[in-house]
């Protein structure tokens, strides 16, 4: 088992009060700070990845999703734990640090007015989520080809095109699923030229990626996630849609402006066979969501289970608190865990909200992906409205909800699962918890069936890091790589 050793040097940070302050600097050191006992059965590495650099000699970014992209890998060993990070050397990252002027973003604008603005497509600014696969670790990002890392020094390699199979923008999404019995990795990317298309992706073992279909989107959108079954991709297509492009193009306006929520055009879900053969469409109510956390065959039903915000100021109120990241982000992340049933016979769907806390970033034991799973861990609020303070863990066979709720002030990120045993829920949840008090952060270690004992474990980290959006963990051992059951 690994105990504590004695406390670490912290750095003191000028920034940190905030759980979206920039961290510019980049650490390689041995965790030494324990609070608890990290189990012997806890081996892995947990990869985290979200926007580091905020601002920029005095430029701030106008969007949570504007910042670089930086990567924390926390190795969790038998001789101890080690940290380290590091930024994603993209394109942007090094010619922003050359002019230090922020990169075209999601919301930010580059410097220069209209002229510096117009006809560019956002910069690939690989921060939003990971890939493990093949022992290779890939950054991701919305709209552009993934990054490809060492997945023990973090060393940016560069863009990956897979052989040349991602073409034209190379979207690769930031929410790839695997399928835990065969490996694969399966995941789409959108294309706006000629015409607005989903481009679905198998990805094997090996590197070598697969196109898997190709789907016409009558109404072009914001796609972030889907869901996968044994047997079906399946992606819910929310009415999130682009209203007016020209101003964007011109450069007069953000990106983020010509999007809108328009609830009476419903909402598509699009059942995509894995084996490319024909899909089936259905229709259903408006939904506004982002997240996905998994989805199972039941006989002649798809069962999908996800958060579902409140869009009661559409997309203008919703996208206004993640432009406030430093004063009110909370509201973006309070959604209600939901799970949508479709029959594929009759293509009647019912909508159940499982849960009635405010929370997002939803996560299962991922050995029971593309299965009906018994357990969702979720990043919730203690307080409607307020930020992510909690880690809640909720049992759908018996309805019981148990949450940890971190410190005065403290936020944290979405939870990990790290497995023990076989069983479902058998492991632990990892959490990376930012403390404003302190300007630091630390890594806090839960048991997966009863967040609400408090932590197993924490970690304390020399400084801080900002608000991680995405992750994985790779255990050690037989669910290492492959992470079969």
């Amino acid at each position: 088992m690994i105990v504590a050793t004695g406390a670490s040097e912290r750095v003191v940070d000028e920034l940190g009060g905030s759980p979206w302050d920039s961290q510019h600097r980049e650490f390689d050191y041995e965790l030494r700070d324990i609070e608890g006992v990290i189990p012997e059965e806890l081996r892995g590495t947990l990869y985290r990845i979200g926007p580091g650099r905020l601002d920029l000699d005095g430029h701030p970014m106008s969007h949570i999703f504007d910042g670089d992209g930086m990567v924390s890998r926390i190795r969790i060993g038998p001789d101890g734990l080690h940290y380290r990070n590091r930024y994603v050397r993209t394109k942007a990252f090094e010619r922003t640090n050359e002019t230090r002027r922020p990169a075209k973003g999601f919301s930010t604008q580059r410097l220069g007015g209209p002229l510096a603005n117009a006809l560019r497509f956002p910069a690939n600014l690989a921060n939003t989520s990971v890939l493990l696969h093949d022992d290779e670790l890939y950054a991701l990002w919305e709209g552009g080809r993934p990054h490809r890392l060492d997945a023990e020094t973090l060393q940016t390699f560069g863009p990956e095109s897979f052989g040349g199979a991602l073409k034209r923008l190379g979207a690769f999404s930031a929410h790839p699923k695997v399928d835990p019995n065969t490996g694969e990795v399966f995941n789409f990317g959108l294309d706006f030229f000629p015409r607005p298309v989903i481009r679905c992706y198998r990805l094997e073992r090996g590197g070598r990626l697969h196109g898997l279909a190709t789907i016409p989107i009558p109404k072009l959108g914001f796609v972030h996630d889907f869901a996968l079954t044994e047997r079906h991709m399946v992606f819910v297509l929310g009415p999130l849609v682009v209203r007016n492009p020209v101003p964007v193009a011109l450069g007069l306006r953000p990106f983020d402006d010509a999007l809108s929520y328009r609830p009476e055009l419903g909402t598509t879900i699009v059942l995509v066979p894995r084996d490319g053969s024909e899909s089936t469409v259905f229709e259903y109510d408006a939904l506004f969501h982002f997240h996905v956390t998994n989805a199972h065959e039941s006989g002649d039903r798809t069962v999908v289970e996800l958060v579902v915000h409140d869009p009661v100021d559409g997309w203008e109120g919703w996208n206004g608190h993640l432009r406030n990241y430093h004063g009110d982000a909370g509201p973006a992340f309070g959604g209600t865990l939901t799970r949508l049933s479709v029959d594929r016979r009759t293509g009647h769907i019912t909508a159940t909200a499982l849960d009635d806390r405010g929370c997002e970033f939803p996560q299962l034991d991922p050995r029971f992906a593309t299965t009906e799973h018994r357990f969702s861990y979720l990043a919730s609020a203690s307080v409607p409205g307020g930020d992510p303070d909690s880690i809640t863990t909720i049992d759908h066979h018996t309805g019981a909800a148990s949450r940890y709720t971190a410190g005065a002030n403290n936020t944290v990120c979405e939870p990990l699962f790290a497995p023990r045993g076989g069983a479902e829920g058998d492991g632990w949840l990892l959490t990376l918890e930012h403390q404003p008090a302190r300007k630091s952060s630390r890594l806090v270690v839960l048991r997966a069936d009863r967040p609400s004992d408090g932590p197993v474990a924490a970690v304390q980290l020399r400084h801080h890091v900002p608000m991680t959006f995405h992750g994985a963990f790779r255990p050690d051992g037989p669910a290492g790589p492959g992470y079969r059951k």
